[in-house]
């Protein structure tokens, strides 16, 4: 599996960044669109904050309580289903 560089959001391509230890951070910038997760994927809370990014990056105006709740929930979601990280081969 190849590491994802980019993803388009409601039409906008982010770069994409997975780096650890902590959280997450979306930056919409006209410069560069960028989504980083901090998280270790391979954990459910990393999960949660891929998520967590994506709804930021496909909806700015999303009130952060909203993100929040809808995050963990579909995180969760996933994570009962048995959905993991599984890291690229090299």
């Amino acid at each position: 599996m190849k590491p994802v560089k980019t993803h388009t959001f409601n039409g906008t391509k982010f770069r994409i960044y997975i780096r650890p230890p902590v959280d997450g951070l979306c930056d919409q910038y006209p410069k560069e669109m960028a989504l980083y997760v901090f998280q270790p994927l391979r954990s459910k809370e990393g999960l949660i904050t891929a998520i967590h990014e994506a709804l930021h990056a496909e909806n700015p105006n999303m009130q952060e309580e909203s993100v929040e709740r809808i995050g963990r929930e579909i995180g969760t979601f996933l994570w009962r289903l048995g959905y993991r990280w599984k890291p690229s081969r090299k």
